[in-house]
């Protein structure tokens, strides 16, 4: 089991599981798979996975920065980065299976394991208890939707916020818990430009559930990101609006 958990542990963790796949396996339908995306449509689902495929590549840049922060001479990894690189091309999304396993040879799989005892450790895991009860609410949060008296340019907020929300957690595998605190940043933001229409309109089941699901995200969040917890940052980010409002 790893020790640290940081970007590299996180791609470890999913390129580990190319290995249990079919070599004559279509490309973007096993990436589908591993991202557990269940899109039927199937150009919205090459889409995920092609955003999916981004935010890893997002995260080996991470990885190639910190190596290089951390001194050690690149001929030990910088061949594993690059084969990891190859496999996550999206050239390669109407191949098969066996395209993407060449470059993922036990060599490559064990530098980035290094890696990730290198770098730092950067936060603690999230359980699957908190984004089940994070997926629970937003599903709550959606069904107060259906028949809410609310103002059209309140309820397309609400709709993005949603999207936000799950779209981070769908990311969280790759991105960890950054993935919401970006989100966080994201809605925030946007709640505070249309924070007139929440004064009139923060009465409501919807307003009042977005409210609470926000407040766990940040929650989650700050306890996961070690180097934020004491500060929670997205705690006080909510309270300020709160303030506002």
């Amino acid at each position: 089991m790893a020790q640290n958990l940081n970007s590299a542990t996180r791609l470890h963790r999913l390129l580990q599981q190319a290995e249990n796949h079919a070599n004559d396996k279509q490309v973007m339908e096993t990436w589908a798979k591993i991202f557990a995306i269940t899109e039927p449509r199937a150009n919205k689902r090459a889409l995920l996975v092609a955003e999916r495929l981004a935010a890893m590549l997002r995260e080996l840049e991470q990885i190639q920065t910190q190596m290089r922060q951390a001194d050690f001479s690149d001929s030990l990894y910088a061949s594993a980065l690059t084969n990891i690189e190859q496999c996550l091309s999206s050239m390669l999304l109407s191949g098969s299976w066996s395209q993407v396993k060449q470059y993922l040879q036990r060599e490559t799989l064990i530098a980035l394991a290094f890696c990730s005892e290198i770098i730092p450790d950067e936060e603690s895991d999230i359980s699957p208890g908190a984004l089940t009860e994070i997926s629970n609410l937003v599903g709550e949060l959606r069904s107060s939707l259906l028949e809410a008296d609310i103002s059209p340019r309140l309820r397309k907020l609400i709709e993005h916020h949603i999207a936000l929300i799950e779209g981070a957690i769908a990311e969280y595998p790759i991105a960890g818990a950054k993935a919401f605190r970006e989100a966080a940043r994201t809605g925030l933001g946007e709640l505070i430009e249309v924070r007139d229409v929440l004064k009139e309109e923060k009465n409501s089941p919807p307003v009042s559930k977005l409210d609470t699901v926000w407040k766990r995200v940040n929650e989650t969040a700050d306890i996961a990101l070690k180097a934020e917890r004491i500060s929670q940052l997205g705690q006080k980010a909510w309270a300020l609006l709160e303030n506002l409002l």
